[in-house]
């Protein structure tokens, strides 16, 4: 990646989600404090994007990532990107062995997550997505009679990541205790994919409630946490309801960095699935006319120039505010360590805009 498009990206000059924050900063080394706001600097967003570029995948994942480029066009930043996104958002119950075991398994979830949206917004074929899931869910993936080569190629890859990742979770030590709510957490994401299928077929129904009912999950951050615990033998299991509550606003908070450093690339692709849109939407600012208008610009102008992009920000800086509230009633893992963890994934996400 050019250096010099990496200092314009972390420019507030040139970068119009930075220049819209007039908010206070604080600094990146200091423990999060719940009275005030937090806004990366650029050199912050520098430092995190600097430790992507330098990062090698370990031995495990090169070779997943190698057979993804036979079948899939994101390039191999996204990967980089992806470990080190999940190792700074780790809970802090991990057992110190298993650490890189988990992470390493948390990139494969995302890689599943990956194949399964670019069905459903990139290619858009219907047919194929439902036939993806469906042999997800039942274990079945022997009709391919009606599969193109391309297709039979992609299912077969993606079969083979799933088996991968349920192979990996079975050797972590609480497992049996938690593969119901695995099972469960994978559910939600299977639905986040029929949901963007829907939206494809019925643009009419973008609203912000389902957005925000559906759209977090597709952030794995869910299905990352339930690995965590499976890999956490000091856990309490009494704080289980606490810690989804707490995971549930930090997969929010990776949704709106994902939301608002996406969408204009998506506009490109005809994938309006993002928040900015159904907010826009919803305010009365855009039509669903108006996104299918091909007038890029305009669309571009009016999420811009309304606040649509700062309303998700502003957010962001509620949940990161309600997960510090909750840090202190949490005993097993420490939930200000899990805010700084997400101060750095929004340097990630606003370092990278148009990256990934």
């Amino acid at each position: 990646m050019n250096r010099q498009l990496i200092a314009e990206q972390l420019d507030p000059m040139t970068n119009p989600v930075l220049a819209g924050l007039q908010v206070a900063f604080e600094p990146a080394n200091l423990e999060p404090s719940v009275s005030t706001t937090f806004v990366p600097s650029p050199e912050a967003m520098e430092r995190e994007i600097s430790s992507v570029l330098c990062l090698e995948l370990s031995n495990d994942l090169q070779p997943w990532m190698e057979r993804y480029s036979k079948v899939g066009h994101r390039n191999s930043f996204l990967w980089k990107w992806c470990r080190r996104g999940v190792e700074v958002t780790r809970l802090s119950c991990v057992e110190p062995d298993l650490r890189d075991a988990v992470c390493d398994t948390r990139v494969l979830g995302v890689v599943l997550d990956v194949l399964l949206d670019d069905v459903a917004d990139y290619q858009k074929d219907l047919t194929f997505l439902e036939y993806l899931l469906t042999a997800l869910e039942t274990g079945s993936s022997e009709d391919t009679a009606n599969l193109s080569p391309q297709q039979h190629d992609y299912a077969r890859f993606t079969f083979d990541v799933w088996q991968e990742i349920q192979r990996r979770v079975r050797y972590f030590p609480r497992h049996n205790e938690f593969s119901e709510l695995l099972r469960y957490d994978y559910r939600q994401l299977f639905n986040v994919m029929r949901y963007s299928r829907l939206l494809s077929e019925y643009p009419e129904m973008l609203n912000l409630v389902e957005h925000d009912m559906y759209l977090p999950h597709n952030m794995h951050m869910m299905i990352s946490s339930t690995m965590d615990l499976m890999c956490s033998p000091e856990f309490d299991r009494s704080e289980l309801w606490l810690v989804r509550e707490a995971v549930w606003r930090a997969q929010c908070m990776g949704r709106i960095g994902n939301l608002v450093t996406t969408w204009q690339r998506e506009i490109g692709e005809n994938d309006y699935t993002s928040g900015v849109f159904a907010h826009a939407i919803c305010c009365g600012d855009l039509t669903v006319h108006d996104l299918y208008s091909d007038n890029r610009n305009y669309i571009e102008t009016i999420i811009q120039q309304r606040g649509h992009e700062e309303f998700f920000l502003t957010r962001w800086q509620n949940y990161r505010q309600e997960l510090l509230s909750l840090a202190a009633t949490c005993q097993s893992v420490n939930l200000r360590e899990l805010v700084t963890g997400l101060q750095r994934l929004i340097c990630l996400h606003l370092g990278s805009r148009g990256k990934k």
